[in-house]
């Protein structure tokens, strides 16, 4: 009886132990499905399993473990979602940790301040160089308001300008995990252009101030001493006053070409027509103002140039400051040359206005198409020049589709080039 019983009992611990590495078994492959987010399939079904209540346990997990993923799978696809909206705007979106780390940057901002180097994982300090940009992130730390400012960034010994504004979002990286979104909008063309408007409105002060005060001082004078002044003092005046009335109308009147070139490119209006003829009747109307000691005006023509599609208006003014500017500037040339050859290569016209006077010294030849630059400023207004001959042909030139330079040497004249698409027809003619 006895041995009947330790049979027994020792049959009865055998099941016991086999039970329980199947329990243990079946509970590390649970274990294992809930870590790789995996459903578990059940093998075996037996009753001690189902006693314990464990095919209802891995039936229920696995229901989580499938809501777990369709929740990843609607996470993952938001967030692409929302990266891709990210990634699509042309402002520069980064978001940084707590410890400065980027977590994302769009394409934007990528190739804004980083083309050969990944931005993500670096410190914000490394890539935007910008105590500005840092002070006003300590600042939003400190009240946690959104904010909005001007900061500029050096990039590649270049100021850039920003306008960025910031705001503080959550599990980017990590669940509750606090990070700060920044956007920064490019604003560096517009403070450019407002320093353009700056020096524009300063220098118009200043070229309107001179010819107003005369014309103001001449006018006083004659009002207040008109009885005492001899005729010959009150008809130099008078001439003083109609002179710089002069000055102020060229002046106008440039500003007012270079105005409606800027704001209406549609003025220019190509047609196809001969440059040749226009060049001939050019130089013809300027052969009396030459002087008799010898100087003498040149036109130098390629017959390869046929008809082809300019605005004969704009191109002669172009030819009419270039020449002046010559007899302006250089008036003791004795040749002065208008050439046009023909570059079949690149299918344009080079046209040049050429003169052996003083020549332009080379400081000076970079600014030379910028409004209201004078190589010497008393000589020019002295001669009647507003600085903005030489600008208006780049505006004229450009929306035709060309380009303007110039070469020269102090001592060896002046070289002034500019070039014309060579189109010999019109679209709808």
């Amino acid at each position: 009886m006895i041995i009947f019983l330790s049979a027994l009992l020792c049959v009865l611990l055998i099941t016991l132990w086999i039970s329980v590495l199947k329990i243990r078994r079946t509970v590390g492959e649970l274990r294992e499905s809930v870590r790789l987010s995996r459903c578990m399939l059940l093998n075996e079904s037996s009753a001690s399993m189902k006693r314990l209540g464990l095919p209802g346990l891995i039936k229920e997990t696995n229901h989580l473990i499938d809501r777990y993923r369709d929740y990843l799978d609607v996470e993952s696809g938001l967030s692409n979602q929302l990266e891709a909206m990210l990634g699509s705007i042309q402002e520069a979106v980064i978001i940084f940790n707590d410890q400065h780390v980027i977590e994302f940057v769009n394409d934007s901002a990528q190739r804004l301040f980083q083309r050969a180097r990944a931005l993500k994982g670096a410190r914000l300090e490394a890539a935007l160089r910008s105590p500005k940009l840092l002070d006003f992130l300590n600042a939003y730390r400190v009240d946690q308001s959104p904010k909005q400012q001007e900061v500029s960034v050096e990039r590649l010994g270049a100021t850039l300008w920003f306008e960025v504004s910031c705001v503080e979002v959550r599990g980017v990286s990590a669940q509750n995990s606090e990070s700060t979104l920044l956007v920064l909008h490019d604003i560096t063309r517009l403070k450019e252009l407002e320093e353009v408007r700056r020096d524009f409105v300063a220098n118009v002060s200043h070229e309107l101030r001179t010819p107003l005060t005369i014309i103001k001082g001449f006018a006083e004078t004659l009002v207040e001493d008109h009885v005492t002044l001899p005729v010959d003092t009150r008809a130099r005046f008078l001439d003083k006053i109609v002179d710089n009335a002069q000055r102020l109308h060229v002046l106008v009147e440039d500003l007012l070409v270079l105005s409606r070139l800027e704001s209406k490119p549609e003025q220019i209006q190509p047609t196809v027509q001969s440059l040749h003829q226009l060049l001939e009747e050019t130089v013809e109307q300027y052969l009396p103002r030459l002087n008799a000691e010898g100087q003498t005006m040149k036109l130098d023509f390629d017959e390869r140039v046929g008809e082809f599609a300019f605005d004969r208006f704009r191109i002669q003014q172009v030819f009419d400051n270039l020449i002046e500017n010559a007899f302006r500037y250089a008036p003791d040339f004795t040749l002065l040359t208008v050439s046009a050859r023909c570059d079949e290569l690149k299918s344009k016209v080079l046209c040049t206005v050429t003169d052996d006077g003083p020549g332009i010294p080379p400081k000076d030849i970079p600014h030379l198409f910028e409004r209201f630059y004078r190589v010497d400023k008393g000589r020019s207004r002295e001669s009647g020049g507003t600085g903005l001959g030489l600008s208006i042909i780049k505006h004229i030139v450009q929306q035709h589709g060309g380009s303007v330079s110039v070469e020269s040497e102090s001592g060896q004249g002046a070289a002034f080039h500019f070039s014309l698409p060579y189109v010999q027809s019109q679209t709808g003619e």
